[in-house]
């Protein structure tokens, strides 16, 4: 890389779109991965042995021109000033494949350069197809001061034979590494290859990747990773029987000495294709044919401890002694579990009573606990709340594998202290009130206090809005003192309260009336008594008719109401029954403290809504003006009282039927 005049540069994340195509169906005879590194994303790997490449190596991050360095990912602020781009996703969050890759700082050059050589001598099939390929990414910053842009390198890639014949051989074209424009959001590692059959007579291949002659204005910097050599052939899959597809590890018990079967699929490609299962104890680095496993389907009884990977591969028959004329399919992996041996249990004895028991274990994969009172549970973390003396006790627990080996184990614990008990655990919905008890003491401590009628009481009432759970510490007279708590669950979030808007008055012989239900909550139920010997189990209720004998002054009705939870409330409404529900106005009354005709209203305007009623004197001056027909005139403007004579009256109203009414009178005030 070149010194160039930059105006900034950018960190882009470059996720690795290519790592090693066709794996999961192919047999690797050769594969250059430059290491596996660490979690250390600077970890700095091995440099190649001398003559596999041109350029230098650097133990750099950032490594100078003309060499080269091996490395999971470029630094995260960059290197030359925010001339590279932030390359590598290896150390992202969830993945744990910390793959190396060979970084080059490139220089303007007018000879081809040799980027990468090995030889291979691992023994082929004549005749056998193979693919040859490896990836590569562009590093520079898209924005580099260039006529034309960021330039990028051209590679050629080559199998000779071991006399430095070509085999086959292709050149990557202008633009490698990136997707297309416009960068930077396209950059990503590109797979280039080649497919070639081996020649007859040839024991070793010479692979080579060169980068030719380089004369730009801006030179070319990149990275290579996973050189790869393997078998072209069909897809190969196995499975479980009788498992999900998705199912790649199985655990089993080796007390169990459980059968395990797998059956493979392998799509038409060879003449004459055969099969060979195979083992693997190593995780995968070695791999060992199973004699006489050559059909499609394989079982074996498992009862040693140990942990076995296995994987079906194919070819044809001609070749099938050699493993490196054959295609592999994915990987299954079985675990035979032993007894589990390294678990630890505890608990946090000794533990005073009316505080938290708690017991914990780990290294199994599930639990069963058991102990005094009754005590049962099934997680790694047991927990007794609010434990009483009589939690003192030997407490057992079975550990289990993830294959079904179990041990039997044990722990003692002891409780001393107080024994301090609260309660009752209730439910109960929003609104309402339970009185909660604690164990004698002299001295009481309820925390929260919100929605308690006291706090330093033995009983205190509790009201709480949402599910709460108390905690009250209780000091005997031995100046002991323990915890213990209670919980209230409010089952619902809106208080049930019902209620009801309607007819005030009715007047006698026979009238009808009508109600609206104004409740609050999520209702589901309403229930309704009219107090005429009629009811209904809806919402809205219809208007109702009442016969009223003359010795009935009130008529009460009930709507009961519930939501979902079955929280309930009920309310009351009282009819007046008058005799008379006719509207008029006194066409006179004098204002003289008697008690008889003191004021002008309209009467017996029980039912009527909307109501307006206005009086002016001779002068056409408003003396008086009310909508509620309660509200009287006394005969006075602001304290002072008017002449006698005669004065004009306005009221309109809305009558039950809905229908709006205008009247118009005259009434005389007399003194």
């Amino acid at each position: 890389m070149r010194l160039k005049k930059w105006r900034y540069w950018f960190l882009i994340v470059v996720p690795m779109l290519w790592k090693l195509p066709s794996i999961a169906q192919s047999n690797p005879v050769y594969l250059q991965t430059f290491g596996s590194g660490n979690a250390d994303p600077n970890t700095i790997g091995t440099a190649l042995p001398n003559g596999r490449t041109y350029f230098t190596f650097s133990d750099s991050t950032c490594p100078p021109p003309g060499s080269y360095t091996i490395m999971r990912r470029t630094p995260v602020v960059s290197c030359f000033g925010g001339a590279w781009i932030l390359l590598g996703s290896d150390d992202s969050p969830g993945n744990v494949d910390y793959g190396m890759m060979m970084v080059i700082n490139n220089t303007s050059n007018p000879n081809n350069r040799l980027v990468y050589k090995d030889t291979v001598t691992s023994s082929l099939c004549t005749g056998e197809t193979y693919h040859y390929g490896f990836a590569v990414i562009n590093v520079s910053s898209p924005d580099i001061q260039c006529p034309y842009g960021p330039d990028f390198p051209v590679l050629e890639y080559k199998i000779e034979d071991g006399n430095g014949n070509i085999i086959f051989k292709d050149t990557t074209r202008p633009g490698v590494g990136y997707a297309g424009p416009p960068p930077p959001f396209t950059y990503k590692f590109n797979h280039y290859g080649f497919n070639f059959i081996m020649p007859a007579g040839v024991n070793k291949l010479v692979l080579s990747i060169t980068l030719l002659h380089s004369t730009y204005l801006c030179a070319e910097d990149f990275a290579i990773d996973n050189v790869i050599i393997y078998p072209v052939g069909p897809i190969a899959n196995i499975a479980f029987d009788n498992e999900a597809p998705t199912t790649i590890v199985k655990s089993v018990c080796f007390q169990q000495n459980k059968t395990i079967s797998i059956s493979g699929q392998v799509g038409n490609y060879y003449p004459n294709t055969a099969l060979q299962w195979q083992q693997s104890t190593d995780s995968g680095t070695t791999w060992t044919d199973i004699a006489g496993a050559n059909t499609a389907n394989y079982s074996k009884t498992f009862s040693v401890p140990d942990t076995f990977i296995y994987r079906l591969t194919a070819s044809d028959a001609s070749t099938i002694a050699n493993p490196n004329c054959r295609v592999a399919s994915n990987t299954l992996r079985v675990n035979v579990d032993g007894l589990p041996k390294s678990y630890t249990i505890s608990s946090n004895s000794p533990v005073c009573s009316g505080q938290d028991l708690t017991f914990n274990a780990v290294g199994g994969a599930t639990y069963v606990w058991s102990g005094p009172n009754g005590f049962f549970d099934n997680v790694s973390y047991a927990h007794i709340f609010n434990s009483i003396l009589a939690d003192s006790g030997t407490y057992y627990i079975q550990v289990f594998s993830n294959g079904g080996c179990s041990t039997t184990d044990s722990i003692h614990v002891k409780m001393i202290g107080t024994d301090v008990h609260a309660g009752p655990d209730t439910a109960i919905c929003k609104g309402r009130t339970v009185v909660l008890q604690a164990s004698q003491g002299i001295a009481y401590a309820w925390t929260p206090a919100k929605g308690l009628s006291g706090i330093s009481i033995r009983n205190p009432k509790a009201t709480p809005d949402i599910t709460t759970r108390y905690n009250v510490r209780v000091t005997d007279s031995f100046g002991c003192s323990d915890t213990a708590n209670v919980t209230i669950k409010v089952v619902n979030k809106n208080a049930v309260i019902a209620r009801i808007a309607g007819t005030e008055y009715m007047c006698r012989i026979y009238d009808s009336a009508s109600f609206k239900d104004i409740s609050k909550g999520n209702l589901v139920k309403w229930f309704w008594n009219f107090g005429n010997g009629q009811s209904a189990a809806v919402s809205d209720a219809p208007i109702q008719y009442y016969n009223i004998p003359s010795n009935q002054n009130t008529v009460q009705l009930s709507l009961a109401v519930a939501d979902s939870f079955g929280c309930a409330d009920t309310v009351y409404h009282i009819i007046k029954v008058e005799n008379n529900c006719f509207i008029a106005v006194p066409n006179a009354f004098t204002p003289n403290g008697d008690g008889n005709n003191d004021y002008l209203y309209p009467l017996n305007a029980y039912k009527a809504t909307n109501l307006h009623f206005r009086v002016f004197n001779r002068h056409g001056l408003l003396v008086f003006e009310t909508r509620d027909w309660t509200s009287k005139w006394n005969g006075t403007v602001r304290g002072v009282p008017q002449a006698s004579g005669v004065y004009v009256w306005l009221l309109d109203y809305t009558d039950p039927s809905g229908k709006r009414i205008a009247l118009k009178g005259t009434t005389i005030l007399i003194r």
